[in-house]
């Protein structure tokens, strides 16, 4: 990481939010499925179990360029024997590597640093993602409940716990 460069947290955070509104997501849980549909057709993308990953591989985005038809296709493999809460943030995760253009071309695999600007821009995009603020507000204000919160939106305890103490406003409500 160079000295001046800093993470896009907030460009993450808006353009997860954008996408929740391209998609019309109006509440919790927000649905991959609906997003992965969008992103079929604006970035050619495919979602895939990997039933082989090591328990350290939670998802890879590959992007694989044929340069002799001037294509590219873009895909996201996910752990097949994680949680289905760390699969959705895995999924979430690789969208904002896709949405963010910081991918493995064809293949190639750089090595993981969970402290570098990608995977904190991604991380960043995943929770918001999955747990967007604007949502998180309205149902926060009917109970601080983390684990009826991370059920509703499909996430861990620790995500929900995680996402609400990064949000001083809703834990000064407490």
């Amino acid at each position: 990481m160079e000295p001046n460069e800093k993470a896009r947290i907030g460009t993450a955070r808006n353009l997860a939010r954008s996408l929740i509104k391209k998609c019309k997501i109006k509440e919790a849980p927000v649905s991959l499925r609906t997003i992965i549909n969008l992103l079929k057709t604006t970035h050619d993308l495919g979602v895939y179990p990997a039933p082989n990953f090591t328990d350290r591989l939670s998802g890879i985005l590959v992007t694989i360029e044929d340069e002799s038809a001037n294509t590219r296709r873009n895909e996201i493999h996910y752990n097949e024997n994680h949680s289905w809460h760390r699969k959705r943030f895995s999924i979430a995760h690789e969208i904002g590597h896709l949405l963010f253009n910081t991918t493995c071309l064809d293949s190639a695999v750089s090595s993981y640093d969970s402290k570098s600007i990608n995977e904190t821009e991604a991380n960043q995009f995943a929770s918001e993602l999955l747990m967007p603020l604007g949502l998180l507000k309205s149902d926060f204000k009917k109970g601080v409940d983390v684990k009826s919160l991370a059920w509703k939106y499909i996430v861990s305890q620790e995500a929900m716990g995680w996402k609400l103490a990064s949000n001083t406003s809703l834990l000064t409500r407490i």
